[in-house]
This record gives C-alpha cells, sequence and structure tokens, in this order.
C-alpha cells in the first residue's frame, strides 16, 4: 500500500519571521544532542515497593523519552525498582547501559524472575557485548530463556538471532527462526506474533500467506503490540484484503496509542490526506499531540503547524520550539536544518546587540527538550534580553520564574 502523504509545514522564510518576531521556536546549536544528566540533579526515591514501582513501569511503556530530564526521572523509576527486586527494572536499566554494565543488569532481572533480562542476556553473549562472543553459549542462553519465559524471550530471541546473522554477514535461518516466533505467539507474546506475521507477509521461513498475516497482525494488536496493530491497518486499506478504512483508522489509532510511532505517524496521514473522524480542532490537536508524544515526527509538526495559527502567548511561545526540537530528534531532517539556521542567525544578530534575537536564542535552550545547562543559559539569556528591553522576553521570564526548578530537572 502506497501510504496517504501530507505536506508538512513550511519551513521558510516566513516562518523565521515569526520566530524572530515572538521568539517563538527553534533549538540550541546542533538539535540532535545525545541524552545526558544535567549535573545539577537531585535524586529521588522514584516508588516506595514492587507494586507502585511495577506501576510505575508500566506507565512508562509506549513514550519515549525527550530530554535529559525524562531520560533521569526514568533510570531513577527504574534504579527503585531494581533494587526492590523487580527484575523489569533491572532491565529497563540495562536498556539504558552497554557492555558489561548493561550485561550484569540482565543478568540481575533473570536472576529475579525476569524473561526479558535473561533473553536480553543471551543476546549480549551471542552478539559479544560486554564480553567475548559465544555463539554456542549465546544460543543455548536463548533457547532457555525462550524455553522457561515464551512470552517474554521468544521474540526477543527471534530478533538477536536476525541480528547475528546481519552482524556476521551471514544469510539468517528463518526457519529457525519462525520456530522462536511460533512459540512465543502461541504464548501470548505480541512481538512474536508479530514477527511471525512479518514472516508470513514476506514468505521468509513460511510460505507466504497474506491473509494468515493480517490474522497474525490481529493477534499481536489484541496482544498490546502497536507496530502491528499498523501493519493490520495497512492490509486493511489494500483492495481485496479483510477490512476497511474505517477499520484501520480504528487500528492505526489502538497502535498509536499503544506507542507504536509508525502506528501514530500514519494515523496523523490518514486524517490529514482524508479529513479522518477527527475534525475537532482540540481533538486534532490531541491527536497530533499524542503522535509527537509516541515519537512521529509527523505528529510534531502537525501540532507546530496547527498552533502557528492561533493566538500565542507564553505558553505557545514555549511549546512550538520544542515541538520542532522533537521532530528533529525524530529524523526529520528539514526542521533540524531550520532549527540550525535559526541558531546560526540568531547567535549572530545576539553577538551584535540585538535584545530581540538574544531573546530567541534564549528560547530556544529553555524550550523543552533541552539538555545539559541549555535551560539555565535559555534562562540566563532572556533575562538579558529582558534588560535590554525586549518584551516578549520578559514575559516568557514572568512566566518561567515558577517552573525554575524544573528547568533544572529539580524535584523537590
Amino acid at each position: 500500500m502506497k501510504p496517504p502523504r501530507i505536506h508538512a509545514p513550511l519551513l521558510g522564510s516566513a516562518l523565521v519571521w515569526g520566530l524572530f518576531v515572538l521568539a517563538g521556536c527553534g533549538t540550541s546549536s546542533g538539535a540532535t544532542h545525545p541524552a545526558s544528566t544535567p549535573e545539577d540533579a537531585a535524586p529521588k526515591q522514584a516508588c516506595s515497593d514492587a507494586s507502585s514501582c511495577r506501576d510505575a513501569l508500566a506507565e512508562l511503556k509506549g513514550v519515549l523519552p525527550t530530554s535529559a530530564c525524562e531520560l533521569q526521572k526514568r533510570a531513577e523509576i527504574a534504579q527503585s525498582a531494581c533494587s526492590l527486586g523487580v527484575g523489569e527494572g533491572c532491565t529497563e536499566l540495562g536498556r539504558m547501559e552497554k557492555g558489561d554494565t548493561a550485561r550484569s543488569l540482565f543478568r540481575r532481572a533473570c536472576d529475579q524472575g525476569d524473561g526479558e533480562g535473561c533473553a536480553r542476556h543471551g543476546l549480549s553473549t551471542l552478539l559479544g557485548e560486554g564480553v567475548a562472543r559465544d555463539e554456542a553459549a549465546g544460543r543455548a542462553e536463548l533457547q532457555e530463556a525462550c524455553d522457561k519465559y515464551p512470552r517474554a524471550a521468544c521474540g526477543i530471541a527471534a530478533l538477536g538471532l536476525t541480528a547475528d546473522a546481519r552482524q556476521r554477514g551471514a544469510a539468517p535461518e528463518p526457519e529457525w527462526i519462525a520456530l522462536f516466533e511460533q512459540r512465543g505467539c502461541d504464548a501470548g507474546d505480541g512481538l512474536s506474533c508479530q514477527l511471525l506475521g512479518d514472516a508470513f507477509h514476506a514468505g521468509l521461513g513460511v510460505s507466504q500467506d497474506i491473509g494468515k498475516a493480517f490474522e497474525l497482525y490481529a493477534r499481536a494488536c489484541d496482544a498490546g503490540n502497536g507496530t502491528a496493530c499498523a501493519n493490520q491497518a495497512v492490509l486493511s486499506l489494500q483492495p481485496g484484503e479483510a477490512g476497511d478504512a474505517t477499520r484501520a483508522e480504528d487500528l492505526f489509532s489502538r497502535g498509536c496509542a499503544l506507542g507504536s510511532s509508525e502506528a501514530c505517524r500514519l494515523l496523523v496521514l490518514e486524517n490529514q490526506e482524508h479529513q479522518g473522524r477527527v475534525k475537532d480542532d482540540a481533538a486534532q490537536q490531541a491527536l497530533f499531540r499524542q503522535a509527537c508524544d509516541r515519537g512521529a515526527a509527523v505528529g510534531c509538526l502537525a501540532l507546530y503547524d496547527a498552533l502557528r495559527h492561533q493566538p500565542r502567548d507564553s505558553a505557545t511561545s514555549l511549546e512550538m520550539p520544542g515541538l520542532l526540537k522533537r521532530a528533529c530528534r525524530f529524523g526529520e531532517a528539514k526542521a533540524c536544518e531550520f532549527l540550525e539556521d535559526i541558531s546560526r542567525a540568531a547567535w549572530k544578530q545576539c553577538g551584535g546587540g540585538a535584545a530581540a534575537a538574544c531573546g530567541v536564542i534564549g528560547t530556544l535552550l529553555v524550550s523543552q527538550p533541552s539538555f545539559g545547562n541549555e535551560a539555565t543559559e535559555g534562562m540566563q539569556l532572556l533575562q538579558r534580553a529582558c534588560l535590554e528591553g525586549d518584551a516578549a522576553s520578559c514575559t516568557l521570564v514572568r512566566g518561567l520564574a515558577p517552573r525554575a526548578s524544573e528547568l533544572s530537572c529539580r524535584s523537590e
């Protein structure tokens, strides 16, 4: 199926002018900083017992961290959970680490009964991450994890075997991989059902069967796999296949809610192309915001486009640049280029004494996501611009003052 198209908002001279007038969008030089924890961040106890930690971890699923603050909060929850014997917390921490540190955390998670931790430990053995590569031992670990925890481990094992073949430049073993996928799918693992659906769709290790792929995607979607919901929706839109456009929109929406950035992307595209059922402006903005929160750059751009046609206040002035920063981080090259251009021009004018341009840079740095000391530096620039007579910067400073601790990622 050829996906519907959407025209991204114009990132050109009109918006550049609007930015300088309002000090309302952009990022610091180079919009793709790696996530890092601010030096002045204070630790906190994220959850107090195993039950609350499991609940907190569940709330993180499907939500992409886009700033150092969000990564820090995620790490705090995972650390608390891991220390309280919740294996999923150790696995979450392991995914944030590399090498032997990650491997040790996966081992700890596995010892605490987390099947994903067992699979990821086996995967590290197979791929040689944090330890010398041992193909036989790695495969044995993956097989054991899949046998013991089929719902949690078999899908990851299948992905690992594919990744290993790719890393070695060897042909994958689709028939064997499909056995892992079938075992996991039979146990109710959405990822395994989705991967097996992919295999039937492409005819890898099994005979190609689009109808069977559709059924497997449906099972995976029902099991909470958002990518499978999107795949099922795409098949629904193909002539001659089961389903229809209305059903497809429902599936895109469900997949997006489950955290699939692809489902969110296609939901936004479908809504824009065919003027879907979401016609109310507020509801549309909620849809775009959800898509952006789930990692779909097109959702961030669509929300930006909607907001720029509305009366602007200080909150909007901060949200709009943040949307472009997130779109950039999610892979939208035009957003990155625009932000880089506006940042370069504003720094030059700020250095020449233009208070409004300093306010632009301050807004770029303060808008979320921000990293390191960007928010602090941004506030300093906004205060400077305000003192030098830029009214828009003064408005932002007044609005941000009560939230100063949030900007530096501190918790009271």
